[in-house]
């Protein structure tokens, strides 16, 4: 749901031209809060990108629609609004020259699916003071996600609306016909009801097993990690 399969010439140019330009002012502005990452953390928001590509890369089939997984919330969570945007950028870039999405779609791709994961860690700092690492992750994922879809719906009904002769192209069309008549609440709700679980699942998944073994990697106070169990410090 976070990110749009839309082939170039479909989208009204002002739109797209729009996305473009607003992301590349904000990859620039992500430049600037990064530039002084050493070598290790440029490494590891590589690694990061990596698996969300892989991810991302295998689309869901989900009735009318393909639903990709992300991982954009713990991707936020780690590395923070700027890196995370940047990685956004790379992932849709690359899955645009493998045919998921046009060029053109790249800019707002990285817009939707970067606000997304640019919120999760002021979501998890946030959360963190009364839940568990564990928890924090899987709720900041769940909140980014229904954010990232809200944003995905809101640029194709602008698209409809600037240009309706776009609302004929196939995946536009097969989208917003599921939008209309209450299949949003009826059909599309539990539907992405379940994907969010999923993807928080994960979360939880992750964040749990990054505060029994690499705590360090998780904002907030550094610690250090749990001694297995058993063992006798």
């Amino acid at each position: 749901m976070s990110h749009l399969h839309i082939p170039d010439g479909v989208l009204p140019p002002i739109l797209w031209i729009a996305g473009a330009l607003l992301a590349a002012v904000l990859l620039a502005l992500s430049g600037r809060f990064t530039r002084r990452h050493g070598p290790q953390q440029i490494a590891f928001q590589s690694a990061l990108a990596g698996i969300m590509l892989v991810v991302m890369a295998i689309p869901v089939p989900i009735t009318a629609f393909d639903y990709c997984m992300t991982l954009a919330g713990p991707v936020g969570v780690l590395l923070g609004g700027a890196g995370a945007f940047q990685v956004s950028f790379v992932v849709t870039t690359i899955l645009a020259l493998m045919g998921q999405g046009g060029f053109t779609v790249i800019g707002l791709n990285t817009l939707v699916l970067g606000a997304g994961a640019a919120i999760a860690r002021p979501l998890y700092t946030a959360l963190s003071p009364w839940l568990r690492p564990a928890g924090a992750m899987a709720a900041a994922t769940a909140l980014s996600q229904l954010f990232s879809s809200a944003l995905w719906v809101g640029v194709l009904a602008l698209a409809v609306w600037l240009q309706p002769a776009s609302a004929r192209e196939h995946e536009v069309a097969r989208a917003m016909g599921w939008l209309k008549g209450g299949a949003l609440v009826a059909v599309l709700g539990p539907m992405l009801a379940v994907a969010v679980g999923v993807e928080a699942l994960l979360a939880s998944g992750l964040g749990g097993f990054l505060d029994r073994v690499r705590p360090d990697l998780l904002p907030g106070p550094k610690r250090e990690p749990a001694e297995p169990e058993g063992v006798v410090p």
